[in-house]
């Protein structure tokens, strides 16, 4: 076991009333069972946010981890509202650290104008952007993984991560992005090593090795997924960055160091 820190990317938390299992509470839960001393926080999107006790997901989640030194929050934008980068402010404003965005489930197109206001908001508030990578049920073309090229050409000195590095599907994009943009541009290792549960984004070993070997270490971030991820899932993943006969100071780089710089 390695002697670093674990400070983890990509937990999704929700209201007790929406998802029992993915409270705050729960989160802290599987962290401590897991070894993991910090982790960043997703807003829950707006579909799935009862705003009968809150003005918005991201105000919600400032006051719900308000005063925990061992999460750091990331909000989410409302696409159907026009003042999108309004919505950046005020996350910024309310001391969450970063965005995360879907577009496939939130259906907006990686290049399209309402996106790149989102962009140069957050390049200017020097929030980071999580993105979510991959198949997932929606028309390819609007979040084809060669489009993050274009955000990190127009926004360079906006900070991404790509969410499961593309997937089965499309890894070998997610490594030409990386190659092609070496300074702000990250790997999310967040569920791609569970080839039974997590199929379409499932990476086999030598797939992580050569995205290590090609990009270096010092661009990939490890995440959970929670609670789409469980305490058994999430230790299985640990341990399988642990099996990839890196060096300790490598594996800290994915295990917390990289997420540090990530949001500094």
């Amino acid at each position: 076991m390695g002697s670093y820190e674990i400070f983890a990317n990509h937990a999704h938390i929700f209201q007790k009333q929406v998802r029992e299992d993915g409270t705050m509470e729960a989160l802290l839960r599987v962290m401590d069972s897991c070894g993991i001393s910090r982790a960043v926080a997703f807003a829950p999107f707006h579909k799935y946010f009862d705003d009968s006790c809150c003005a918005n997901p991201n105000r919600w989640l400032a006051k719900t981890i308000h005063g925990n030194s061992r999460l750091y929050g990331f909000g989410v934008i409302d696409f159907a509202r026009d003042d999108l980068a309004d919505q950046v402010h005020e996350a910024k404003q309310l001391g969450l650290r970063g965005l995360k965005l879907h577009p496939a489930f939130q259906k907006f197109k990686i290049d399209s104008d309402a996106a790149f206001q989102v962009y140069e908001a957050a390049q200017k508030e020097g929030l980071p952007i999580s993105f979510h990578t991959g198949i997932h049920w929606h028309r390819i073309r609007d979040y084809n993984m060669l489009l993050f090229d274009e955000v990190a050409y127009h926004f360079p000195e906006l900070r991404f991560s790509m969410e499961h590095v593309g997937g089965y599907s499309f890894f070998l994009d997610g490594v030409a992005v990386m190659s092609n943009n070496r300074e702000n541009v990250y790997a999310g290792l967040t569920s791609v090593f569970d080839r039974g549960k997590n199929k379409y984004w499932y990476l086999n070993d030598q797939q992580v090795k050569d995205l290590l070997w090609i990009t270096g270490c010092e661009r990939s971030i490890f995440g959970l997924d929670f609670p789409y991820n469980g305490a058994e899932e999430i230790a299985a993943a640990i341990e399988k960055v642990r099996s990839l006969g890196l060096t300790e100071t490598e594996e800290a780089f994915i295990m917390g160091e990289n997420l540090e710089r990530f949001l500094a």
